[in-house]
């Protein structure tokens, strides 16, 4: 028994010792930690608004535990803290899920109002930017050991879906867009074309994928490309101009000649996007034609008189 005291009694300062010297590196430990996370959301950050810019990025009128919220002319967008959840458009009852199986972190909104989603032992970081028209959802691929497959799952309204540029205008006519169709065919809300871009701006192929309802973008980058590679599904509700080209392409009512040659003009502008982006812009004709040139003349002239597009053109 004297031995068992002697035993404790001995034993009893080294344990306490343990406990202040464990005490000490714990919380020294977690400030690290800490530091090493948000000097990588920084970084990632940092590389995403390199190429994107920060001039149309919407900080969020609304931050709670859970969402980040936005409203833009798409409506009112709420943007998940937790990856695992969806970013909700309530006014086109559309919500799109990140591929946050590549990512196990939750968003930190930074000060131009970009949200990242990172964390230093991932070989991916991912984003999200409010736009004016939309959001953008960015892909932040740090070495070649990185998926080069990244799935967003969409839920969509009744009767709606997901179809190609090529699908829907078809393959001479391909813009690389992805269309939300209505039950009606008509065109809802776009996907602008897929890109990416290494290190040194270059860039990097890649495209869309469509798989039911949910939109997939390959990005063809290999152990020679320069990282970070940064690449974007960029998501917006069409505005009016886009509604009325959609309806004419989607309609009957027109010969199909006219209707392939507005197609062609509209892969030459651009896609369907840009090319009501165009139409709607607050310039002069001069400088319509000056960006748009010999196609946008040729567009203008086939949808004249055309109810709901010849407002469109401002001439």
């Amino acid at each position: 028994m004297k031995n068992v005291k002697k035993h404790l009694f001995v034993s009893l300062p080294i344990m306490l010792s343990v406990a202040l010297v464990i005490s000490l590196i714990e919380p020294q430990t977690s400030n690290a930690q800490t530091a090493e996370m948000n000097q990588e959301i920084q970084q990632t950050a940092k590389d995403i608004e390199h190429v994107t810019g920060i001039h149309n990025i919407m900080k969020s009128t609304e931050s709670t535990d859970t969402y980040s919220v936005v409203e833009n002319e798409s409506g009112v967008i709420k943007i998940p803290k937790d990856p695992e959840k969806s970013i909700q458009f309530d006014h086109v009852s559309t919500s799109i899920r990140l591929p946050a199986e590549n990512v196990k972190s939750n968003g930190v909104e930074t000060e131009n109002g970009t949200i990242v989603y990172d964390h230093p032992d991932s070989n991916v970081g991912l984003a999200v930017q409010p736009t004016n028209d939309g959001v953008r959802n960015l892909i932040k691929i740090k070495n070649h050991h990185a998926s080069k497959r990244y799935q967003y799952d969409l839920q969509l309204p009744p009767g709606s879906r997901l179809v190609t540029a090529a699908q829907y205008l078809g393959e001479e006519f391909d813009t690389g867009e992805v269309f939300v169709v209505d039950s009606n065919n008509i065109v809802r809300s776009i996907f602008s074309p897929a890109w990416a871009k290494d290190a040194n701006q270059k860039d990097v192929p890649t495209h869309f994928e469509v798989k039911g309802n949910s939109l997939i973008q390959v990005i063809d980058f290999d152990e020679n490309t320069a990282f970070p590679v940064i690449a974007d599904p960029d998501w917006a509700k069409i505005g009016a101009c886009s509604a009325a080209l959609a309806w004419f392409i989607g309609s009957n009512l027109f010969a199909a000649a006219k209707i392939i040659r507005v197609k062609k003009y509209i892969k030459e502008l651009g896609g369907l996007k840009e090319t009501a982006k165009l139409l709607a812009g607050a310039t002069t004709w001069e400088e319509k034609l000056r960006v748009g040139g010999s196609a946008f003349k040729s567009l203008a002239a086939e949808i004249t008189g055309v109810g709901g597009l010849a407002v469109c053109i401002n001439w």
